[in-house]
């Protein structure tokens, strides 16, 4: 009988010892996965540190090729020389900031050479109605000198917006909505505005400042995911231990299992003698 009994706590034990591993793996997969988040997370870091430091350089450096972008390049500053394209400005639905809800103001800007860079202008805030602001920055007129920091242009989305509106910097679709041909047209990168000169007068958007981004707590939910999989094991281990007590003390009635004091108890005990004294 008590064979059988051993047979078969020792197959469910490790059963649960099976279940355990189990947890085990997905807790090393979830540490894995916050400890990949942080890494990703580290890298824009270091890219923002990186490059926001450097000096302005011609954005034919930078970018060479007009379809392809570098991601290592991101935010670096560069300068272009040319005119707006004012009648292809377009709002870019959906950007809030601050908790407030708003635009992004986008502008093809054609350079000397005949290409053609959107440019970021910045930030607009939605007016009474959430669907487009209250009043929109003029675009500046006549011949400019650009500052902008470099930005991958964003995938594509759907296009059923209000005319002059889109849901996304897509440049491609931005090329063929301002009829010009990609091969004189960036669709790799796009610039966030840095500084126009001249300056323009009036009502302006508001421009990008530097990413204010942090580690956050991957790190610390990395160790969490690890100490839950050890804790599984020692909460196995703390199960056996008391059913092979609690089995002990039924086989044997000298056997007694000791009892952990918890925190009081010694006062306890202390205030019950001397209330037996008195009595």
């Amino acid at each position: 009988m008590a064979s059988d009994y051993v047979k078969s706590s020792v197959s469910r034990w490790l059963r649960w010892f099976a279940l355990a591993i189990v947890f085990a793996i997905a807790c090393a997969f979830l540490a894995n996965w916050q400890l990949n988040r942080r890494e990703q997370v580290v890298k824009i870091i270091e890219r923002i540190d990186r490059n926001y430091s450097h000096q302005r350089v011609r954005l034919e450096v930078m970018v060479p090729q007009l379809d392809q972008f570098k991601l290592s390049r991101q935010y670096r500053k560069v300068w272009v020389h040319g005119h707006y394209l004012a009648d292809q400005a377009n709002l870019v639905r959906n950007r809030p900031q601050n908790g407030a809800q708003g635009f992004k103001q986008i502008v093809p800007f054609q350079l000397d050479n005949g290409k053609v860079i959107v440019i970021d202008r910045g930030w607009v805030p939605a007016g009474q109605s959430p669907e487009r602001p209250d009043s929109l920055p003029k675009v500046p007129a006549g011949t400019l000198y650009i500052d902008g920091r470099l930005q991958a242009g964003e995938a594509a989305t759907a296009t059923n917006t209000p005319p002059h509106q889109v849901t996304n910097i897509d440049l491609p679709y931005l090329a063929k909505v301002a009829g010009v041909a990609q091969s004189s047209f960036y669709t790799g990168a796009y610039l966030q505005l840095s500084g126009e000169s001249p300056a323009p007068k009036g009502f302006a958007p508001q421009k990008e400042v530097r990413p204010d981004i942090t580690e956050g707590n991957h790190l610390s939910y990395a160790f969490q995911w690890v100490i839950f999989a050890i804790m599984a094991f020692i909460a196995l281990g703390w199960a056996i231990r008391q059913e092979r007590l609690h089995l002990r003390a039924k086989n044997d009635p000298n056997f007694v299992i000791k009892k952990r004091k918890r925190v009081g108890d010694e006062d306890n005990d202390a205030e019950d003698a001397l209330l037996a004294e008195r009595d």
